[in-house]
């Protein structure tokens, strides 16, 4: 049904705010700018007898149209009037997910149809019959994700990780072709892809994913929280964490072989031509000077107030060195990497200390187009480099005897150790560093907007990296 009613109209533009995952907080006035909102029953009904709607939420802003989904409750306060709970993590949700997507089956609705997707169905697994309990995986700013105890036909308790996407796109969600190349490719340093929800429009031939479902790494541990807490206790975690940094460098060149590895159109590896390079260096420094605008006008503590200032004035020398990318001639192959590469992406398995890596959409606020889209290693190498640096960044961190030099090293080390020879790594050292400079400051700007918007007590560390290039000409020496 589409929602016409005032109360609830209210009640929604009330509770959205207050979601972490809602992406579009910079909307002016919600009420106004929203389109519609669709509401869609689930078959499940909770104990207390309250339906839970999938909701369907359509902005319209100045870039264009948005979709948020939602999966909610309407609870009457004790005025009888409504007020939004948020049921993603819900027993009754999950178990509807997983009937669905085990048994691929269709749900048609008055405005849509969700359509499951199983890889378990095709290469004959048992099917998952009794949903146990569910708890919240945690909520990041576009997803929610839930940790699923399941049992099969056998008896066997299974965990399982779903993931509900809260912006949705139409075409192949990354998650899900970016899981089915590792399936195929037989790489192991991904929790599997079980399956996936479509959700196709009425009247629309081509729908987006709503949900994804994986094995869950249990027991597990991010590597960002592994690294902090070795940090706090600081014993023996020099050589540890150095070791799970070259770990990490080895993992992330298998990852990026089994990225390259198929005569696919969409993964095959290729030369970037002199456009494609352009477009590349284009595209940051575009980003840059959208930065430096917001840059401009942002809240910024009084304590960084000046050393922005001084980058700001600087801002050419930057730009320019942004457009090193296009400016030398590339030996390394562009190929599908990670996209948003850190160490919260990397789960370490408690019980054997093996590592995976999760959550390959890429940056959720780009395009799908831009998410699919081939391009340099260093894209990912950078991501996890930076992610070092803002470790060892944090104040109860900074006087362990590990650096984040120390640890970029390690990570850098083994992984060009593994990957050196291979078509998405550089013939020549020059290249190379060139290539990482360069990535690494496009994402220390990137930082920038970030904490200026979101953690404006965070902004040290990518202005410290950002005054490292400017005072030195680089970021690390390979």
């Amino acid at each position: 049904m589409t929602l016409h009613n005032t109360s609830h109209v209210e009640a929604f533009a009330a509770w959205l705010p207050r979601c972490r995952w809602f992406s579009a907080k910079n909307l002016r006035d919600i009420k106004t700018q929203l389109r519609s909102i669709d509401c869609i029953d689930l078959p499940p009904r909770t104990e207390d007898g309250e339906k839970i709607q999938l909701a369907c939420i359509r902005f319209e802003t100045g870039r264009g149209e948005t979709t948020v989904l939602a999966i909610v409750q309407f609870i009457p306060d004790q005025h009888a009037m409504p007020t939004c709970r948020d049921a993603t993590t819900d027993a009754a949700v999950s178990e509807w997910l997983l009937e669905l997507i085990q048994s691929g089956g269709t749900l048609q609705t008055t405005v849509g149809r969700f359509v499951g997707h199983s890889l378990q169905q095709q290469v004959g697994e048992a099917p998952l019959t009794n949903n146990l309990s569910t708890s919240p995986l945690g909520e990041d700013t576009t997803n929610t994700s839930t940790l699923i105890s399941t049992q099969d036909a056998n008896g066997t308790t299974i965990n399982y990780a779903s993931k509900f996407l809260h912006t949705y796109h139409m075409g192949i969600a990354p998650e899900v072709e970016v899981g089915l190349h590792l399936t195929h490719c037989g790489w192991s340093g991904a929790p599997a892809l079980v399956g996936w929800l479509e959700y196709i429009p009425t009247k629309k031939e081509q729908g987006g994913a709503v949900a994804t479902v994986h094995q869950a790494i249990t027991p597990s541990i991010d590597a960002w929280e592994y690294f902090r807490q070795a940090l706090l206790q600081g014993v023996n975690a020099n050589d540890a964490l150095l070791d799970i940094a070259r770990r990490i460098g080895i993992l992330t060149a298998g990852m990026h072989e089994a990225l390259a590895s198929t005569k696919d159109s969409a993964f095959s590896p290729q030369i970037p031509s002199e456009k494609e390079r352009w477009e590349t260096a284009c595209s940051m420094t575009e980003h840059a000077r959208s930065v430096w605008d917001l840059l401009s006008t942002a809240y910024v503590p009084s304590l960084f107030q000046q050393r922005l200032n001084d980058i700001l004035a600087n801002q050419q020398r930057v730009l320019d060195a942004l457009e090193v990318v296009a400016r030398i001639q590339q030996t390394a192959a562009y190929i599908r990497v990670h996209g948003d590469y850190h160490l919260g992406q990397l789960l370490i398995d408690q019980s054997d200390q093996t590592l995976h890596v999760i959550d390959f959409e890429g940056e959720p606020r780009r395009t799908l187009a831009e998410r699919r889209k081939k391009t340099s290693i260093f894209k990912d190498l950078a991501g996890m480099s930076r992610s070092f640096d803002y470790l060892c960044h944090r104040p109860e961190n900074s006087e362990t005897q590990v650096k984040a030099t120390d640890l970029t090293r390690a990570f850098l080390t083994a992984y060009t150790e593994s990957a050196y020879g291979q078509c998405f790594y550089p013939d020549t050292k020059g290249e190379a560093e060139s290539l990482l400079t360069t990535f690494m400051l496009d994402k220390a700007i990137y930082e920038l907007a970030y904490e200026a918007q979101h953690r404006p007590d965070w902004l040290d560390a990518p202005l410290t990296a950002v005054e490292t290039f400017l005072r030195a000409g680089c970021l690390f020496v390979l």
